[in-house]
């Protein structure tokens, strides 16, 4: 993928050279970076691409910055071939990279995110998927007999509606949801908090990108290991990313899937959240009473209904009424 000017200095003010090394400056944060966005407009410049060769003398004098915050800006700023060598190695790996000026960059997480959204993904598959009508489908677990019975009944229900399942692709649930799509001919995003690298070569998740019917996406380095803090940070985007979220297990209080269904209850980040009304599972009456939406069975979902409202523009719904 060829980036202009602005997309390229984005990937230098954000990325982590590598996934074990430290940085000689730190990467600009999601709120610094916007920060960063607001001052340079207000500034006069044209875009970011602008700040790229910008000296320390000048960035101090327009952006009106003390001199080690320029100082900062100007080693990101001047990372320009460590970078291309990076890019040029992700690329021969199938590997690319989004920013929020792409056209490949999927638009939902800045609607619904806004000046959280990470100003640049990296991604490996079909970006077009991004675009289509999609759910979110979350547990903390897949052991249980009632929860594994749900979750292949919902996600074989949401292939055959043509709908793209959208999963953390995490050990365990994340890879039965994989699977399923591959079983039921379905596509799927893996918005994943670990390799991408390792990942997408592994049996079906790569058997899956080869045939067009899926994307890995990731916002850390592509060489980084899984953490709890990557898993917290990459679950906004998998609530903002789908147009439902569908909770079928999780421990109140505790863990990734509960932590990332009650903050995007809390902060919106969710367009609509259904959670399975299961009286044997706490959390899920606890997501419940916060204002989720309950449902008994996949069947009683009529999922082809959703996804026909979900493409229908906001002013012909608005239209009917």
């Amino acid at each position: 993928m060829k980036h202009n000017d602005d997309a390229f200095a984005t990937m230098l003010l954000m990325s982590q050279l590598s996934a074990n090394k430290e940085e000689i400056v730190r990467p600009l944060s999601v709120a610094e970076f916007y920060e960063l966005r607001d001052l340079a407009a207000s500034s006069g410049l044209k875009g970011m691409g602008d700040l790229i060769g910008m000296d320390l003398n000048t960035m101090r004098r327009r952006l009106n910055l003390g001199e080690n915050e320029a100082y900062r800006l100007c080693v990101l700023l001047g990372r320009v071939m460590p970078l291309s060598y990076a890019l040029e190695r992700f690329s021969e790996g199938g590997i690319d990279i989004a920013t929020l000026e792409e056209a490949a960059y999927p638009r939902r997480l800045v609607e619904r995110l806004g000046q959280k959204a990470p100003p640049m993904i990296y991604s490996c598959g079909s970006p077009a998927l991004a675009a289509k009508s999609s759910m979110t489908v979350i547990s903390n677990t897949c052991a249980r007999p009632d929860v594994l019975e749900c979750a292949c009944e919902l996600a074989a229900l949401a292939c055959d509606a043509g709908i793209v399942l959208v999963t953390g692709g995490e050990i365990g649930f994340g890879r039965l949801i994989e699977r399923e799509a591959m079983q039921e001919d379905g596509r799927v995003i893996s918005f994943l908090a670990e390799s991408l690298v390792e990942r997408i070569y592994q049996p079906g998740l790569s058997e899956l990108i080869a045939n067009e019917r899926a994307l890995a996406l990731s916002i850390i380095h592509p060489e980084a290991k899984y953490t709890v803090s990557h898993a917290l940070e990459r679950n906004k985007c998998l609530f903002a990313l789908s147009d439902a979220s569908f909770i079928l297990s999780c421990e109140k209080g505790k863990g990734t899937a509960w932590e990332g269904a009650a903050s995007a209850l809390r902060n919106g980040y969710a367009e609509r959240m259904y959670v399975w009304d299961n009286p044997a599972i706490p959390g899920n009456t606890a997501l419940i009473a916060q204002g989720a939406i309950p449902f008994r069975s996949p069947h009683e979902l009529a999922l082809e209904t959703m996804k026909a409202s979900w493409e229908t523009p906001a002013y012909e719904q608005l239209s009917l009424f």
